[in-house]
């Protein structure tokens, strides 16, 4: 995933002092004094009339359910190894906040907590990560504080045993920041670690939810155990939206045959009071006729090459697999058709002789439209396998109720299912290296989809979708980005390219950009793109800004001119396959292409432009 550019501290305290001089709104206040000694926290909680408190498992009252307790004569929570005390916060995703609390841990014990971008369970995301007494998560080791957020083991600090340590984590979801304050017994408050808010605690970009809290004695039973106290929650700034402006709000070009093109379209948040956020694409239409079939996969057929995978897991897992297909990579083939069906390949193990997802459980597909962040959007289509109909050794296939028409969205293909304990349920074609958009996951049900870790020697997953239809034109247009972050004031111009090649002349092309924010006043934003196509081919053999060589070529090509800057490489649909920095006057480039017609793309340090048909020979 991309990262967003960090702003710096003092940048957003500046922008943000408007926003901290409302008056401060205590969401939650927790000191325990209203419950009852020996009784459950959450129970105690809910008996209160207070719906913050509960538990990994969403199960007041059970064994995750912490204890109220008393020491020196104060109330408050107490935690031991096999609790899993969280704390909802209401999915807050603009505005600024503290987080204030004591924590208690006994000598020669050692204690953890989180905040959770999203709240799941086991599939949960992470923002930060915090270990008292241990230096991960697994080694006790007393007087070691180490905090995981925006990367692992991004800071230190040095808890205490036997005393009241406070901590406050400040939150500006608005600017994208967070700090982390350490108050030791009797010494002034430190500020120990600051980082990009929307990162996860290993560094990913996920968003800026702020979902949750999890306190958990993290160990084993001899070593875990700590107090809890003085738990505030408080929202430090008002109310705060995105607001965003798109210029132009049309888009008309007019290009010769066989030429390119460029035209800007400017995303502005100016009058906003957080961060904008948004994901596009263009979307080119919907084909109204034909019955061919086009499979769309990463993976080669399934044979004697492929590969089971299995969890080393300790209770039966919900597991959800998925490939991305980006409009770059289907444009050519399946533009406008209709995803009709999904399909994936369980295999029987010979040393369990079962596909290893859990007796009598059914399997879901799914398709996502395109989302913020490099993850799924909403959920266009879901078919339930029953566990009857579970195909071992061969495709388990679905037909959706209603067909999802591909129009220029990066779509994402899934399959959920249990994987048992013991069980090889992860099928790959055993070809390397893999795709890294074909082997994403998540468990348990929820959080972010990841790269399958240590997956490069396996390939990609068996897992396919289906579409039928004759494809629409849908590679003459393309955006520079696909999604963005956009500070208050600030905005930011995404180049659309447009190309002519092998297209009709004297035609008009339309389509749609497409734009989902999260501005509550521009959800969803549509803008007209349309392209029309001259009557004059472009001219090689005049005002050219390189002269190439040889052409045709096989491994190499020299690009020789003066003042050159880049050189962006199109196969014959319009796609871009690679771009090349120029530096000098002669440049040669391996070329590493398939054997065919290329266009050329030379830029100038000028902004100057000319574009060259090349045939690349093998």
């Amino acid at each position: 995933m991309k990262k967003v550019s960090l702003l710096s501290l003092a940048a957003a305290l500046l922008m943000g002092g408007s926003l901290m001089a409302q008056e401060p709104q205590v969401l939650i206040s927790d000191q325990f004094e209203e419950y009852t000694v020996g009784n459950k926290i959450a129970v105690e909680a809910n008996l209160a009339g207070h719906d913050w408190w509960t538990t990994w498992s969403n199960a007041p009252g059970g064994s995750e359910d912490g204890v109220v307790a008393e020491y020196n004569g104060s109330k408050c929570g107490y935690l031991t190894y096999g609790v899993d005390q969280v704390l909802l916060l209401g999915d807050e995703q603009s505005g600024i906040y503290d987080l204030e609390f004591d924590i208690l841990v006994p000598n020669g014990k050692n204690a953890y907590f989180n905040i959770l971008h999203e709240f799941a369970g086991g599939g949960s995301t992470w923002a930060l990560e915090s270990y008292l007494h241990m230096t991960g998560s697994s080694t006790h080791s007393p007087g070691s504080g180490v905090i995981h957020a925006g990367g692992q083991n991004a800071a230190t600090f040095t808890p205490v045993y036997d005393g009241w340590m406070h901590f406050r984590l400040h939150v500006n979801t608005d600017y994208d920041v967070a700090e982390y304050y350490y108050t030791a017994p009797g010494e002034s408050e430190v500020m120990i670690h600051t980082w990009q808010w929307s990162l996860s605690s290993q560094g990913a970009v996920v968003g800026r939810k702020l979902a949750a809290m999890d306190f958990f004695p993290p160990q084993n039973a001899a070593n875990s155990e700590y107090y809890l106290d003085n738990f505030s929650f408080t929202k430090l700034s008002g109310e705060s939206i995105a607001h965003m402006t798109f210029n132009p709000q049309s888009i008309e070009v007019e290009i010769d045959a066989d030429d390119m093109s460029t035209t800007v379209l400017t995303i502005g948040n100016a009058d906003g009071t957080t961060i904008g956020e948004w994901c596009g694409w263009i979307d080119f239409g919907q084909s109204q006729s034909g019955t061919s079939t086009h499979s769309v996969n990463y993976d080669r057929d399934p044979g004697n090459e492929s590969r089971l995978v299995g969890y080393n897991i300790e209770e039966a897992t919900l597991f959800e697999l998925a490939a991305m297909f980006p409009a770059s990579a289907y444009g050519g083939a399946v533009m406008g058709t209709n995803i009709t069906k999904a399909q994936y390949s369980f295999f029987t193990a010979s040393d369990t002789q079962t596909i290893g997802i859990e007796p009598n459980t059914d399997v879901t597909f799914r398709i996502y439209r395109q989302g913020m962040f490099g993850q799924p959007g909403d959920v266009l289509a879901e078919k339930v396998v029953p566990a009857s109909q579970v195909v071992a050794d061969d495709w388990t296939v679905v037909t959706f109720d209603e067909p999802v028409p591909l129009t220029g969205f990066d779509v994402w293909v899934s399959v959920e299912f249990t994987h048992a304990i013991g069980g090889y349920p992860l099928s790959f074609d055993g070809q390397a290296p893999h795709n890294p958009n074909g082997v994403y996951y998540r468990t348990r049900g929820g959080g972010a989809f990841e790269e399958l870790s240590g997956s490069e020697d396996y390939g990609n997953f068996h897992l396919r979708m289906v579409c039928q239809g004759n494809p629409v034109q849908g590679a003459w247009a393309n955006m520079g980005k696909q999604d963005g972050s956009i500070g208050v004031g600030q905005s930011e111009d995404v180049i659309i390219t447009l190309n002519s090649f092998g297209l009709e002349n004297e035609t008009t092309y339309e389509a749609n950009i497409v734009l989902v924010t999260n501005d509550p006043e521009n959800e969803e934003v549509i803008i007209p793109l349309v392209m029309k196509v001259g009557l004059v081919s472009i001219d090689e053999s005049e005002n050219q800004l390189a002269s190439i060589y040889p052409n045709p070529a096989a491994s190499q090509i020299t690009l020789q001119g003066d003042n050159l800057n880049s050189v962006a490489i199109y196969n014959v649909a319009g796609q871009l396959i690679r771009i090349e920095k120029l530096g000098s006057v002669v440049n040669t480039i391996n070329l590493e292409l398939e054997a065919g017609v290329y266009f050329f793309s030379v830029y100038d340090n000028n902004g100057n432009n000319s574009v060259t048909r090349v045939v690349i020979t093998k």
